[in-house]
């Protein structure tokens, strides 16, 4: 057996990711946002804006980490492989392999409970051994599995010669922050003690209830619900803006719509992982050469709040939630630019955490945006005409 505490000084920054050594810690962050929802082999953003530990590992071993992680969510990648912490449900949570990595979404046959105490110290235990493979999240044990594609690809002697890196990696405007992390190379077996918790199934498709605004905030934090109502109020009184407001039918999303300019803003409720965004949003009916956005006013908007709060412009531009596959021909890319800085995003979403300063910006812009749209109405301006997605192509391409 060798233990190896490592020294959280000696983790190492990649891509856009970033590290401030504060307090005996490593706090994680970075300025580039990661795959939370769709994974390729092609494109694993997550692992390029990531943190690395400074040695490579040999099965069986286990990691064990004290971490603190504020909002959603973040990755511990192991090998070809990762595991997801503290995902909402409407994003991925999965396993992938850590030698037979698939690249496909949710290929587990069930999920785990990746749920993490927000703002709290957790103890995270992650044990591989050569036919066993067991997640313990403070003490309680959340997945356990002997069925993993690489206990059956290769001979137990060939998997303790591979050489496996371990990184972490936090989404955008998240920070993780790392108090201990060491891990434990075993000679023949990892130790692992089953139970300190039930095995988590994922819940059949069942038909629940129809939904009220007041039913689905009575599964927030009421802290939360507070904010959502009174972003409620403030969209509703918005003129020239005209919200409508529609729930999804599970529950699991709460739309603001103002269609006439082709902008909407969307909460997202899973209790602590609840989220919310805007942006202008695409209309996706017919081919896909007729895709197109009613308006687009997010850089006007950004120029004049910036004349009187510039620094709410500067945190609105960066928290655009950025295209994780540039290289791609995917037409939902949208690329910005404001004072003198340009940022390639996907579908022009702003993607917000559930704290004051998020939910006064938010306010704020909106004000600007509806003040900007009151203005063009009064000098006479045409209403906007849409915006074709091929068009926006071919223009970035020529850029």
């Amino acid at each position: 057996m060798k233990k190896h505490l490592i020294d959280v000084s000696a983790l190492r920054a990649n891509g856009q990711a970033e590290i401030e050594l504060r307090d005996n810690a490593a706090h994680v962050h970075t300025t580039h946002s990661i795959t939370t929802k769709y994974f390729t082999l092609e494109n694993e953003s997550h692992k390029k804006h990531s943190v690395s530990l400074p040695d490579t590992y040999r099965l069986p071993f286990r990691v064990d980490m004290t971490v603190n992680l504020d909002f959603p969510s973040f990755f511990l990648i192991i090998g070809g492989g990762h595991i997801t912490f503290a995902f909402p449900p409407s994003h991925n949570r999965k396993i992938e392999d850590i030698i037979k990595p698939s690249g496909k979404p949710n290929q587990d046959l069930r999920a785990y409970d990746n749920s993490l105490p927000f703002g709290e110290d957790a103890d995270i235990s992650v044990t591989y051994n050569t036919d066993e493979m067991q997640i313990v999240i403070n003490g309680e044990e959340r997945f356990y599995s002997r069925k993993l594609a690489y206990m059956k690809i290769k001979d137990p002697n060939e998997l303790r010669m591979e050489e496996l890196a371990i990184m972490l990696a936090v989404s955008k405007r998240s920070t993780l922050t790392v108090k201990a992390i060491a891990v434990t190379e075993y000679d023949a077996q990892a130790p692992v003690t089953r139970g300190g918790g039930k095995e988590y199934i994922r819940p059949a498709a069942k038909e629940s209830p129809k939904h009220t605004f007041d039913s689905i905030l009575a599964h927030m934090p009421e802290r939360f619900a507070e904010k959502v109502t009174e972003m409620d109020r403030l969209l509703k009184s918005m003129r020239p803006l005209k919200f409508k407001r529609t729930l999804d039918k599970n529950g699991g999303k709460i739309s603001y719509v103002a269609s006439e300019f082709g902008f909407s803003y969307l909460v997202h409720p899973s209790g602590a992982q609840s989220f919310h965004e805007f942006g202008w949003y695409i209309v996706y009916n017919g081919k896909p050469e007729t895709w197109h956005c009613k308006a687009d006013f997010l850089e006007e908007t950004l120029t004049e709040a910036a004349k009187t709060n510039p620094a709410l412009s500067e945190r609105i531009f960066d928290a655009l939630n950025d295209c994780v596959n540039p290289g791609s021909g995917c037409l939902a890319k949208r690329l910005y630019a404001f004072n003198g800085r340009k940022r390639l995003s996907c579908h022009g979403r702003v993607m917000l955490r559930m704290c004051d300063d998020d939910f006064n910006d938010v306010q704020a812009f909106i004000r600007h945006l509806n003040a900007l749209i009151e203005q063009k109405i009064s000098s006479g301006e045409p209403p906007p005409e849409k915006i074709n997605l091929s068009d926006i192509r071919h223009k970035r391409a020529a850029q």
